[in-house]
């Protein structure tokens, strides 16, 4: 029988908690008939790394990625160690270079729509998020104390790659759309660069339709008319903020998918709730739903549908609400009424 080496990050304030809750839920799926076995072994990242270690992504835990067939992870405070971000530095170290955030509606928990299924992927390895885009140094600078300038790079590699991730990810789902989402209206080489190089990709992929879409468009039609959207594909930052407006659509009960050529990394959107951490009280779901995704990513995919399908039981049931979703279930609640719906 299959067993998948897991490296299990807990992380920080809650992390840990939506960790070991999205843990017990999967051996507990594995223990009912899963077909394969999941081996985790722990590794620190984050600001309880730097404090244990002077460095917020050690590199035992780099190994320790490294080595292993995916990566599920607690939320991080990634804002409260020195720069740079160890998010930023394990995109960039393992050259995790797309980032996939499935939005899908959830019966029995407030949505923007019942029916909302869109797919969001961005480049993460350049762009305005000037932690990672240079070999050496930072994207931002001073050259004077009254003026800052931001460097944004884009490549013909990275937007190459990332749209034949997009179309090829899109292909394997039956996804028949991808909007390319830019500004090229203003950032006239830079987006116009990346739209004719995703443009030009997408052309081997006769079953896909590619329309794209000024970034603000994006953003407004995602509140007024989100059913439009099957597939976004975009750069590093636009890809950012469109990705947690559209988890607002659903309640925010999104994973997170960090891929690379060599490895994946799984993880919840929210904070690390440092205000609310060891109270039993975040919703776990986000980061169980990463296991999911986890899980179809190792190629259990019947095994990830059951996930689903147990998440979901207990989300129209309703008896279990913790204090996001408006009740206040516990998060050992809401792991054990999981646990009993599998």
């Amino acid at each position: 029988m299959k067993t998948f080496k897991i490296a299990l990050i807990p992380g920080d304030g809650v992390g840990p908690e939506v960790a070991e809750a999205a843990r017990k839920i999967l051996d507990a799926l594995v223990k009912k008939d899963g077909g394969f076995f999941l081996e985790f072994t722990e590794y620190q990242a984050g600001k309880t790394a730097y404090e244990k270690a002077g460095d917020s992504l050690p590199a035992d835990t780099l190994k320790g990625i490294a080595a292993s067939d995916a990566t599920l992870m607690g939320a991080l405070a990634a804002g409260l160690v020195p720069p740079p971000s160890p998010i930023g530095r394990l995109r960039k170290e393992m050259d995790l270079y797309a980032d996939v955030r499935p939005i899908r509606s959830y019966p029995g928990v407030w949505c923007l729509k019942d029916d909302l299924d869109i797919i969001i992927i961005r480049e993460t390895t350049q762009g305005f998020l000037a932690d990672r885009n240079l070999y050496k140094g930072n994207g931002e600078f001073m050259p004077d104390r009254d003026t800052v300038l931001s460097l944004r790079v884009l490549t013909r590699y990275s937007c190459e790659r990332i749209a034949r991730f997009a179309c090829d990810y899109a292909v394997g789902l039956s996804r028949k759309k991808i909007t390319v989402a830019h500004k090229a209206n203003v950032l006239r080489l830079g987006d116009n660069f990346f739209l004719d190089i995703c443009r030009e990709t997408a052309k081997g992929y006769p079953t896909l339709t590619i329309n794209d879409e000024y970034i603000d468009a994006v953003a407004n039609r995602l509140i007024s008319s989100p059913e439009r959207y099957d597939v976004i594909l975009t750069t590093n930052m636009y890809g950012d903020i469109v990705s947690d407006e559209a988890a607002a659509l659903v309640s925010s009960l999104v994973p997170t998918a960090n891929f690379g050529k060599d490895g994946a990394v799984f993880y919840p959107i929210h904070e690390a709730l440092l205000d609310i951490a060891g109270k039993n009280i975040v919703n776990p779901i986000p980061t169980v739903l990463c296991g999911a995704m986890m899980l179809d990513y190792l190629g259990a995919g019947e095994a990830a549908t059951r996930l689903r399908a147990a998440v979901g039981a207990v989300l129209v049931e309703g008896r279990i609400k913790t204090a996001d979703l408006g009740g206040t279930s516990s998060t050992k609640d809401a792991m054990a009424a999981i646990i009993a719906a599998l």
